[in-house]
């Protein structure tokens, strides 16, 4: 641009001094002559000095456009190769404190394993301290340090993870919630109810605690498609518990450990519906002691561009159960042995509105894998109000019935949150 412009301006010039000399008719004296061609003659290499200049410039750009575009289609050629960038919040974690307090109100008593209290209850549900940090360019680790009124205080999780392994490969190490069902490896306070579905409690003993080792595989595919596997000393917090109470060393054979497999995906249906699907297996091999089979379902609608209905979630998670338990008596002599098979699951809907209110509905159905069979009922009606995205208020109505009495319960739920706490797409 500069270059036309200080062409054009001179060429006006110098024809404006020709257009008068035309003009006056008579010669252009000879000093005058000689000192208009010399200014001419510089104005001329000037302006060639300048072109190129701009020539050099040019070329120089045009280089390095050549370099980014080799540069690019290099990285088009090797999909595999993941950056290994150096860790950058290495010596300064990421740290978030939840508090979730809750008061809830029962009727009547009811079972002890779905665990209704009867009167009045204020309780701390869950004070989780959670870390996360890259370790190096190929791990990153984290730990979630809990806290609640029933239980005391409490490694939740401690665990590893690869970032950098080919061909969409991840490892994961440590105590770790199980990658099982939907929910179940769910922390509480990012449920979309005040408590965990009873059937989850019953059949899988807790939210899905494990120590062991995970591996999992991102399909290299334009859907999102995951597979994973897992061994594990046990699956589900209460057994893992147990476990460590009766006095467990990890000196077993290679049949007793828990096995999992579990395939899930993500689907967009349409710009404002999407479908997630899952499911899984886990169980104990040795003389078919165990086995636990899960499907869940996750269906949304999330139009995103009305004032007041934001979206609408729709759940549902089955399992079957098939376990045998074995009776000793005081000198550990077999005395039987009998398989259980058991059932139960859960279905919900929650609607979303104007940004900060939803209001929701579940049902829950379970058995007891282990004696009678205590079927078990609830339905549950809640609405959640966020004030702002660092705090949450809920509250809660479960009526529950079945083979034994009924009983009904009423839950105020206000949970905070202090940093950025979030536990990844497995919990979305």
């Amino acid at each position: 641009m500069s270059f036309r412009f200080h062409v054009g301006r001179e060429s006006r010039r110098g024809g404006a001094a020709l257009a008068l000399i035309l003009a006056a008719g008579s010669p252009l004296p000879v000093g005058a002559a000689d000192s208009d061609a010399t200014t001419l003659h510089e104005q001329l290499e000037a302006t060639q000095r300048e072109a190129e200049r701009t020539r050099d410039e040019v070329a120089e750009l045009k280089r390095h456009v050549a370099d980014l575009e080799a540069a690019a289609r290099s990285a088009d050629a090797t999909p595999t190769t993941t950056a290994r960038i150096a860790p950058v919040n290495a010596d300064n974690p990421a740290v978030s404190f939840v508090v979730d307090t809750a008061l809830d109100v029962s009727t009547q008593s009811s079972w002890q394993s779905i665990g209704y209290p009867d009167g009045w209850n204020f309780t701390l549900k869950n004070g989780e301290l959670f870390i996360s940090a890259p370790i190096d360019p190929f791990l990153r680790g984290y730990a979630s340090i809990n806290g609640t009124s029933d239980e005391g205080f409490d490694v939740e999780e401690a665990a590893i993870i690869t970032t950098s392994l080919p061909w969409g490969l991840t490892l994961k190490g440590g105590r770790f919630f199980a990658d099982v069902g939907r929910l179940p490896h769910w922390h509480d306070e990012a449920l979309p109810f005040v408590d965990r579905p009873p059937s989850i409690d019953r059949m899988i003993g807790g939210e899905s605690g494990s120590e062991g080792l995970e591996a999992s595989w991102l399909m290299p595919i334009d859907l999102f498609i995951e597979v994973t596997g897992g061994l594990y000393d046990a699956v589900g917090s209460e057994n893992l518990e147990t476990l460590n109470d009766n006095g467990f060393f990890g000196r077993r054979s290679f049949q007793e450990l828990n096995f999992l497999g579990r395939i899930h995906g993500y689907v967009d249906l349409s710009d404002t519906f999407n479908a997630e699907l899952g499911g899984s297996w886990t169980g104990i091999p040795r003389d078919e002691e165990r086995s636990l089979w899960a499907l869940d379902v996750t269906l949304r609608h999330q139009p995103g561009t009305q004032s007041s209905y934001q979206g609408l979630d729709l759940g549902a998670e089955w399992m079957w159960n098939s376990q045998r338990f074995t009776e000793r008596d005081d000198g550990g002599a077999i005395m039987s042995r009998i398989r259980r098979r058991r059932q139960g699951g859960y279905a919900y809907v929650e609607a979303f509105f104007a940004r900060r209110f939803s209001v929701g509905a579940r049902f829950d159905y379970s058995e007891s894998p282990e004696g009678a069979a205590d079927r078990a009922r609830t339905a549950s009606a809640f609405v959640t109000w966020k004030p702002s995205e660092f705090q949450r208020v809920r509250f809660q109505f479960d009526n529950s019935w079945g083979d034994q009495q009924t009983n009904q319960r009423f839950t105020i739920q206000w949970t905070a949150f202090i940093g950025s706490h979030s536990h990844g797409f497995a919990q979305r």
